[in-house]
């Protein structure tokens, strides 16, 4: 088992004592500036987000292609219609039927839970990022998951793991590179988020839009799959919510809960909004200031890094009562906060999560799929608790997975 740190050592805690006795906008070391007034990181992040582009190619930089430029707000646009056109019955089924297929080869066996459901949603996502990828190539882009959500858990990669690392994101990125030339070559059309970026090719190249379906690749990689330990997590510490959500979704079939009704699972969604605010990951964001910001009191310099935190919002007095409390009634209309913009599960504004549509109904479907059909039993060996280290991590967090008797 490992041993919990003290939490007098836990910096993101010190942050969060920090801001409230100085203020939101704090100099950071390294000349950082933290931000953490939910205004004025939005506005900030706008500003500077507004006209920023995607990076050049390697054959832009050495002068053998002229691409033109391609603004992120444009490359965002076309994610964020393609990620509500992905919420259909259709889509929301296979998803299922990927979770439910991973999830159920690996019951019976006492095993660490945090990985396995991040396994279970993560792997479950490939073929949304990027369909049509088999054999060899889906191998590959499963061991370079593997190796993101090694890398977000230890956040440190030793020297000596260093080449077979960028080897295996070399390898990776010929795997894209791949697909999105037959796709382009054969006029395939697929539902999933490559395909508006094809579009883009003759624009800026197969290099850069490989780029982009690899920030795609990225984004599943991480978030989804920790925010589904995270919810089996509190199932496992608050019984009482388990059986809310069994209730709910018991009285529902399968072909209903994939048009995502809502308005008939209510403790569904207040669990879920509280996980995701209680165990917001990542804790902080950084950006590179791409201009000179001078706005309400705040001075970024060009070049200089700023931070922005939704764990910093999520736990703070200011917007929440008891923050560090699990509570999923709060999101009760008669008991709901004036939260003033400090709720950011996906990110801030200009540069929230463009998948959060489909990582929204991933995580209800996840959420039917473990109250409905199976049932986690914990080690009595062991005793979960949870690591904050940049992101909520599930720690100690064993037991073994079964179907659920119906």
């Amino acid at each position: 088992m490992t041993t919990q740190p003290d939490p007098a050592d836990d910096p993101a805690a010190r942050l969060l004592e920090r801001v409230r006795r100085e203020g939101p906008v704090l100099p950071l070391p390294g000349g950082v500036v933290g931000i953490f007034s939910p205004a004025l990181a939005n506005k900030v992040d706008k500003i500077n987000s507004d006209d920023l582009k995607v990076i050049d190619s390697l054959a832009d930089v050495l002068g053998m292609r002229k691409s033109e430029p391609v603004t992120w707000r444009e490359v965002r646009a076309l994610l964020t219609e393609r990620s509500g056109a992905l919420v259909t019955p259709g889509q929301m089924r296979a998803l299922h039927q990927r979770m439910q297929a991973y999830l159920g080869e690996h019951t019976g066996s006492e095993q660490d839970l945090t990985k396995l459901m991040w396994r279970t949603v993560s792997r479950a996502l490939i073929p949304l990022a990027i369909d049509g990828i088999d054999g060899r190539d889906l191998r590959t882009l499963i061991a370079e998951q593997e190796l993101r959500f090694r890398v977000q858990l230890e956040q440190h990669v030793p020297l000596w793991r260093r080449i077979p690392d960028f080897l295996l994101h070399r390898a990776a990125t010929r795997a894209i590179t791949r697909q999105i030339k037959q796709r382009v070559a054969r006029g395939e059309s697929r539902d999933d988020f490559t395909q508006p970026l094809l579009g883009l090719v003759d624009r800026i190249g197969v290099d850069r839009v490989t780029y982009l379906v690899t920030v795609q690749m990225i984004a599943i990689s991480g978030v989804p799959g920790m925010m589904a330990a995270c919810l089996v997590y509190a199932m496992s510490q608050y019984p009482q919510w388990r059986e809310h959500l069994q209730e709910e979704m018991d009285a529902l079939e399968w072909e209903e809960l994939y048009t995502l009704p809502i308005r008939k699972l209510p403790h569904t969604m207040r669990f879920i909004k509280e996980a995701m605010r209680l165990w917001t990951t990542p804790f902080v964001t950084r950006r590179v200031a791409q201009r000179d910001i001078e706005l309400d009191g705040v001075s970024v310099r060009k070049d200089q890094i700023y931070e922005l935190s939704s764990y910093i919002l999520h736990h703070s007095e200011e917007y929440w009562d008891e923050p560090e409390t699990f509570d999923p009634d709060r999101w009760l209309s008669s008991r709901r906060q004036e939260a003033k913009g400090a709720y950011v599960p996906f990110g801030f504004g200009p540069r929230s999560c463009v998948g959060a549509s489909v990582g929204h109904a991933q995580l209800v479907l996840f959420c039917a799929m473990m109250a409905r059909d199976f049932r986690c039993d914990l080690s009595p060996v062991h005793a979960p608790w949870m690591r904050k280290e940049g992101f909520a991590v599930p720690t100690d967090f064993v037991g073994m997975v079964s179907p659920r008797p119906r």
